[in-house]
């Protein structure tokens, strides 16, 4: 799933491709794909986007004060440039056609689809961006905010960083890599932390989010199109692998329908934790 990081880079790279080229057409490939009726799809034709946002995972195209496109790419969206000419596959959900011959087109390579788009007055007409958490890479973001809603309530930290209510942006793989890199069990509940353990976790945050940034930005070299197996990563998808920090074989487990990579040394004491995937519907 593209995460802030991913949707950083694609905000970047479209604005200096996209910005202010007019709008042929738009067509929803996929049934279902669109998410709003009012105002209609076809509002877009013969406008030009003005500017590309981010809020938490949605990319926020706008075309006026009261006319925006928003996109959730979900588990396996992307997003391609391409000629308007290119056969589209089974794999394309939505296309935007420019008048200069050029497309930019929803790619969801997966059974079932789950990319959501909306064609809105307000991006906040969008119910997950309404509810979304505060940005962890703005001013908004302070150490207080992120104590008061670890020591709040029971709750493990993998599902707070991943929970788009407080914190809007994070998914699973950088919730693994904050996790490890901050030294803290997923699956401990915030609870029980001490103030360093949270300013740890705090700095964690914003550093691997700047860290990966910076490494996408450099493996995408300019395109749309987002590294999905993440190759700078230290622990996420490395199962098997050596820490690159002790040496300890990276270990995975599922719990909560989702997997978790986390290492046995450095995060919890050497124990290993509990994998619950014979409790996974398969």
């Amino acid at each position: 799933m593209p995460e802030l990081p991913e949707l950083v880079v694609m905000q970047e790279v479209l604005t200096e491709r996209i910005l202010g080229r007019r709008i042929a057409a738009v067509r929803a490939l996929h049934p279902g794909i669109l998410k709003t009726v009012e105002p209609g799809i076809d509002s877009l034709v013969g406008q030009s986007f003005s500017s590309i946002s981010r809020r938490g995972k949605h990319l926020i195209f706008t075309v006026a004060d009261e006319l925006h496109l928003v996109m959730h790419l979900m588990l396996a969206g992307r997003l391609i440039i391409c000629q308007s000419n290119t056969k589209a596959t089974k794999a394309s959900g939505c296309s935007i056609t420019f008048e200069d011959g050029e497309d930019l087109r929803i790619i969801e390579n997966a059974t079932i689809r789950r990319v959501r788009v909306h064609v809105v007055r307000d991006p906040s007409d969008v119910e997950s961006i309404a509810k979304a958490g505060i940005e962890p890479l703005s001013d908004a973001f302070m150490l207080e905010y992120l104590s008061k809603h670890v020591l709040e309530r029971r709750r493990e930290l993998k599902k707070l960083l991943t929970d788009q209510t407080i914190i809007a942006g994070i998914g699973s793989a950088y919730a693994d890599e904050i996790l490890f890199d901050a030294k803290l069990s997923p699956i401990r509940y915030g609870t029980t932390m001490h103030e360093k353990e949270i300013e740890r976790l705090y700095a964690s945050i914003q550093s691997v989010l700047r860290w990966a940034i910076d490494a996408i930005r450099a493996e995408a070299g300019g395109a749309t199109v987002t590294p999905h197996e993440r190759p700078f990563a230290r622990v996420y998808q490395r199962s098997e692998s050596p820490c690159p920090d002790c040496g300890t074989k990276i270990t995975e487990i599922r719990y909560a329908q989702t997997k978790t990579y986390y290492c046995p040394s450095c995060q919890s004491q050497g124990n290993a934790l509990r994998d619950r995937r014979s409790w996974i519907t398969r």
